[in-house]
């Protein structure tokens, strides 16, 4: 009988002891977004907080929820939503400005190879669509970027005749205006004159109708 409460009691202190040696253990995330189980506080990010509890029957448990009452539990440090793994989505570059130059068959595989990080392919699938773009698509990059640089000429030449035109415009209507002024200026000089022969009352009026004419 006595044999048997001490094996009892033994029994009892080791998976009491057990229960205590019970560490918490940790899903972590490395820089690469895998993910690894630790008994050490993650050195990156914490997915998960985890519980290491004690069930009735002596026997530890791993749990992502905290352990009921009549266990042993163990913490790990909080998680909150800025310490969680969120995942990095590659950006998609810019598309060039020589793509509508392109011919179509090297269009779509500028875009493809443009946006494959952001789809997930792997390197060595973009690796093999560079080479494939590098051998097709020489010379219609060499003709796209000679268009693109014709184009820029052009639409440069346009501003630079339009800016000239209207400064020419402008030199013009001041011009116009001076010299209407000066006009102005003489036949209201002519008009208060008296002693006009009938000569010069015929130049006056054909003055008068050139600068209707000319000026409103």
């Amino acid at each position: 009988m006595r044999t048997a409460y001490f094996i009892a009691l033994t029994s009892s202190l080791i998976l009491t002891c057990a229960g205590a040696m019970a560490q918490a253990r940790y899903t972590c995330a490395d820089s690469n977004g895998n993910t690894y189980q630790s008994n050490q506080t993650c050195s990156g990010r914490e997915v998960v907080q985890r519980y290491t509890c004690t069930g009735s029957n002596g026997r530890s448990y791993a749990s992502s929820q905290p352990c009921p009452s009549n266990g042993m539990v163990y913490y790990g440090p909080a998680s909150n939503s800025s310490s969680s793994y969120e995942p990095t989505i590659p950006k998609v570059d810019q598309a060039p400005a020589t793509l509508k130059y392109l011919s179509p068959r090297c269009a779509s595989l500028n875009d493809a190879i443009r946006t494959a990080p952001a789809r997930g392919l792997k390197h060595d699938v973009i690796k093999q669509m560079r080479k494939e773009y590098d051998d097709e698509c020489s010379e219609s990059e060499r003709q796209a970027d000679a268009q693109l640089s014709k184009d820029r000429k052009d639409k440069t030449k346009q501003i630079s005749d339009a800016t000239q035109a209207e400064r020419a415009d402008k030199e013009r209507a001041a011009l116009r205006e001076q010299q209407c002024g000066e006009s102005k200026r003489i036949l209201f000089a002519k008009r208060a004159r008296t002693d006009l022969t009938e000569g010069e009352k015929a130049d006056l009026r054909r003055f008068e109708d050139n600068y209707r004419s000319r000026c409103g």
